[in-house]
């Protein structure tokens, strides 16, 4: 067992640079790519950022692994990066939708609106059917308030994909914020009818119910965003103004309060109107869905849904494939949801001889934006800039996934107090999520210098290299802190995780 952080640290950075090597001498740029593309899907953003890296390592001109390294490094939030990352792309091959597309994306998320719309423009002007792009740009117009032109872009959207839920979603919060409550509503059931679990959704469901004063209907829904996402704010806060300010019929108090409530209609109607102001502000900012990882596939249709579990990374026959799925498609049917595939970029087709094969797409595309929640432009409450509060901001932003945010805070109160260790294991965190490997390893070795027996510090390397499923370093991890406190159960369930997964 090794006996302290640094020794630790030195040997996981050793390791992580033999391993890079490795795999750039045995490793071919597509297997690369797309070993990559499979860490990405089961959420491991620092490997898939060492893949494409080490892809780009043997071939910097491809394209592909540009927009790909993008498109991790937008989802962990490091957008000037990202945009690095898909001018590149554009710049190698200029007929690049997706990376086209997701060049306007960063530009939106950088505040740079102008820039923004420029690009999807010239994406649609590559492909007028691009969905993502049509969605996107409706987010960008809902925000300078050109909620006209939003809607069509929405509309464009579902005209292309009827099935295509982040735009039902979107077009449902700027109808709201149009007070059209009953369409609004109608959206919200198809997208909460395939996402029962999706907690942003029935928050705004919630607010539609806030703007047509049905507050019994609203505090269900508000209710279950909170019990389905337990640190969403915002429904939390909703139900704090609800169960202080609502109204019960005449001489009954409050509920959950010692107020008492208005007896008249106009006093009633007076509280109403200020718990919608209270929530129904208007949206100013859009987020990337947070569960992109669990949710199952919402553009295809059911046989194309189907025929895709079936392509796998090597080109196949038509004829292959069709004895793979058996009586559960027919010829036409699976040519027909082949050829849907191909359209939506997620299989891509060459000609052999007289047949055609069929391979998963390498590019992992564009990146769609979606308006999950209404936030206020001011900041929070806990405004203060002490070391306190920046902390506190930082763990809310590294739990929204708002990790560049997170770093600066975190950044702002190491300068207070570059000592500080909670802030550095929470640098160290936020790095690791943005695939920032060797530099999470190295801040979080600063502690282990000092205090090489910082039990939260090992847990940080614990739970990062555990969720990397790198489980030998995890394992080394949890042992070190079971030496250092032996009832650790957190440790101990942690530690069992590895063993089991490397049995």
């Amino acid at each position: 067992m090794l006996r302290n952080g640094v020794s630790l640290v030195r040997s996981y950075i050793f390791l992580g640079v033999l391993g890079a090597v490795a795999g750039v001498r045995k490793g071919s740029v597509s297997k690369l790519i797309t070993e990559g593309n499979e860490h990405y899907r089961k959420g491991r953003l620092g490997e898939a950022i060492k893949a494409y890296n080490q892809a780009l390592q043997i071939d910097p001109d491809n394209p592909i692994a540009w927009n790909n390294k993008g498109l991790i490094l937008a989802v962990a939030g490091n957008y000037g990066e990202a945009l690095k990352c898909h001018k590149k792309a554009v710049e190698l091959d200029p007929k690049h939708v997706d990376a086209t597309s997701n060049v306007g994306m960063t530009y939106a998320k950088l505040n740079n609106f102008e820039d923004a719309l420029i690009w999807y423009d010239k994406a649609l002007k590559l492909n007028s059917s691009h969905e993502t792009t049509w969605n996107n740009k409706g987010n960008l117009l809902s925000k300078l308030d050109r909620c006209d032109e939003a809607l069509k872009c929405y509309d464009k959207a579902l005209d292309i994909n009827s099935n295509y839920m982040a735009a039902m979603n979107n077009k449902a919060v700027e109808l709201i914020h149009l007070k059209n409550y009953d369409e609004a509503l109608a959206l919200l059931n198809k997208v909460l009818k395939s996402r029962p679990l999706f907690s942003e959704g029935w928050y705004v469901k919630g607010k539609a119910y806030i703007g047509m004063r049905e507050f019994d209907k609203a505090i269900v829904c508000l209710e279950r965003a909170h019990r389905l996402n337990p640190e969403f704010a915002q429904a939390k806060r909703a139900l704090d103004v609800l169960k202080t300010k609502l109204v019960e019929p005449p001489g009954i108090k409050a509920k959950g309060t010692e107020k008492k409530v208005p007896k008249t209609e106009s006093e009633r109607v007076k509280v109403e109107k200020t718990i919608q102001k209270e929530i129904l502000k208007p949206r100013s900012s859009t987020e990337i869905m947070g569960d992109e990882f669990e949710r199952p596939e919402e553009h295809l249709t059911k046989d194309e849904r189907l025929a895709q579990e079936y392509v796998t990374d090597e080109h196949q026959s038509s004829t292959l494939l069709k004895n793979a799925v058996g009586n559960k498609l027919s010829k036409p049917a699976l040519d027909r949801a082949l050829e849907g595939l191909e359209r939506k970029g997620l299989v891509e087709s060459k000609k052999v001889g007289r047949g055609m094969t069929y391979a998963r797409t390498q590019d992992l595309g564009s990146i769609e934006e979606e308006i999950i929640e209404e936030r206020e432009e001011q900041e929070p409450e806990d405004v203060s800039n002490d070391i306190h509060g920046l902390i506190t901001r930082a763990k809310r932003y590294i739990d929204s996934g708002r990790y560049t945010d997170a770093a600066s805070n975190l950044r702002k109160a190491l300068k207070i107090n570059p000592y500080d260790e909670m802030a550095t294991c929470l640098l160290a965190q936020t790095q690791y999520e943005m695939g920032e490997r060797d530099r999470a390893i190295n801040t979080i070795s600063k502690i282990f210098v000092q205090k090489p027996d910082f039990i939260p510090a090992w847990f940080t390397l614990a739970n990062a290299t555990l969720k990397a499923k790198e489980y030998t370093d995890a394992t080394e991890c949890f042992r070190k802190i079971l030496e250092l406190q032996p009832g650790n159960a957190e440790a101990k369930k942690g530690l069992d995780i590895c063993e089991g997964a490397m049995e």
